[in-house]
């Protein structure tokens, strides 16, 4: 460990050097400040080092402003800021309405920051290169971190960001997994993979979207059979590494991902698509309805989220007004039996913040998946299928975890989230710039499809 002490932080003085050369090449910090969880509590505010990807942002803005002198006229950034705006103004009311007032204050900061961070990502104006370059080094990342949660679970050590509440609720997660049928198969020892994150639910989350690109990536046909096979053993390392962290909806989101991609990649199997769907269906009525097999919590049963969900449908019916200005969490958890947040994205959503912050918010990610699907039916080559995967892992990630959990709680995740986001606004970007008639270039590797309309 001290050996490795002076080697970091030579690398770390190569790549502040390599950044100086370049300064537009900061933007190379996004995935790694997303490639590990630190939370800093300096005062009453807890601070998250995912949160200097705004900062990131904000100077990569700045430097790429300064070198070049073209402005940015697309009508589709114009729609997002209005949209961010109105979330930002409807979400505002939600302060005044708690009790802790710091908390709350917290709690708004951590719904704008990824939006902040979204908006100045896409005004840096990057290139092509530099968007294939943060998608590629986001995946080696989340390799990077699969291979030592492969560790961890091997030896029990290298826990480095994990705190003492994740080693005391592993150890429950474990007794429990031990006595399913699924769990006891895994022979899970002293602790669960959590990578370079603070908890194995939140780890698992980050290697969900990389793993249905690499899923992807082994059907393609012209990048030849080696880096196929580099693609598969990256994305069985991923799946082994979700599935060490005994996260039943990681296992699912993976699923409905793979099966969106599937379905968006090849509409004219028709047959095949009323297959996938009804598979989809049979694997997450097997999940979540079997007993004995994956029963691993109270909280991830039907039991304990119903339980959630009837409170906070008790509250809403208790006091109306929550659904205009929300700001009633305090509330919530005074009257609910519960000790967790609502594990549910819309309820969740409507108590702190309102129904109309909960309406822009569900609608910013519609229209993301409505440009990108609408986009992906006139592209061609990699960027195509890298679009679609990623689309596909965030709308599975925001509407099926989201009825699960609370997604947007962890400032990290939310940052993440909006990182891919933010890729697949580019990849959009870069089709409508593409002169009619002529495939985009790209040294991605690309699934080999028939042409739109045409038998396979």
């Amino acid at each position: 460990m001290l050996i490795a002490i002076p080697i970091v932080v030579l690398a770390g003085f190569g790549f502040l050097l390599w950044i100086v050369a370049s300064p537009s090449r900061l933007v190379y910090l996004l995935p790694v400040l997303l490639g590990f969880e630190y939370r800093v509590r300096p005062s009453i505010f807890s601070i998250d080092l995912a949160e200097l990807c705004v900062v990131v942002a904000l100077g990569v803005w700045m430097i790429r402003s300064w070198e070049q002198t073209t402005p940015d006229s697309s009508p589709e950034t114009s729609r997002e800021s209005i949209l961010i705006l109105a979330l930002v103004i409807c979400a505002a009311p939600s302060i005044l309405f708690e009790s802790n007032t710091a908390h709350a204050t917290s709690v708004y900061r951590d719904l704008l920051a990824p939006f902040l961070f979204f908006f100045l990502l896409m005004r840096c104006r990057l290139e092509r290169r530099h968007v294939h370059a943060l998608i590629k080094l986001a995946c080696a990342l989340a390799l990077a971190n699969a291979c030592l949660g492969l560790l961890q679970y091997a030896t029990g050590n290298f826990l480095w960001f994990a705190g003492a509440e994740e080693a005391e609720w592993q150890e429950y997660k474990i007794g429990l997994a031990r006595l399913s049928l699924f769990g006891e198969s895994l022979a899970p020892g002293n602790a669960l993979p959590v990578g370079m994150y603070t908890g194995a639910n939140n780890f698992a989350c980050f290697l969900s979207l990389p793993l249905c690109l690499a899923s992807t990536f082994v059907f393609t046909r012209e990048i030849g059979r080696r880096k196929r096979l580099l693609c598969l053993a990256a994305g069985g390392l991923l799946f082994v590494c979700l599935l060490l962290t005994i996260f039943r909806s990681g296992l699912v989101v993976f699923a409905a991902s793979v099966t969106l991609v599937f379905l968006l990649l090849h509409p004219e199997k028709k047959f095949a698509r009323v297959f996938a769907v009804v598979g989809l269906l049979a694997l997450l009525g097997f999940l979540f309805l079997t007993q004995g097999i994956l029963d691993w919590d109270q909280f991830g049963s039907f039991q304990g989220r119903e339980d959630m969900v009837s409170s906070a449908v008790q509250l809403i019916k208790a006091h109306p007004e929550v659904l205009l200005t929300g700001g009633f969490s305090d509330l919530y958890r005074a009257q609910s039996r519960e000790t967790q947040e609502i594990h549910n994205l819309a309820l969740y959503s409507v108590v702190h913040y309102g129904l109309p912050a909960t309406i822009l918010l569900f609608a910013f990610f519609v229209r993301f998946f409505r440009r990108a699907v609408t986009a992906a039916r006139a592209m061609h080559g990699s960027e195509r299928n890298v679009l679609v995967a990623t689309c596909a892992s965030i709308t599975a990630t925001f509407f099926l975890y989201g009825t699960t959990t609370m997604v947007i709680d962890s400032v990290q995740t939310s940052i993440w989230l909006f990182f891919w986001v933010g890729m697949g606004g580019y990849l959009i970007e870069f089709q409508k710039q593409a002169p009619a008639g002529r495939p985009e270039r790209s040294t991605l590797p690309a699934i080999a499809l028939s042409a739109q309309g045409e038998p396979a």
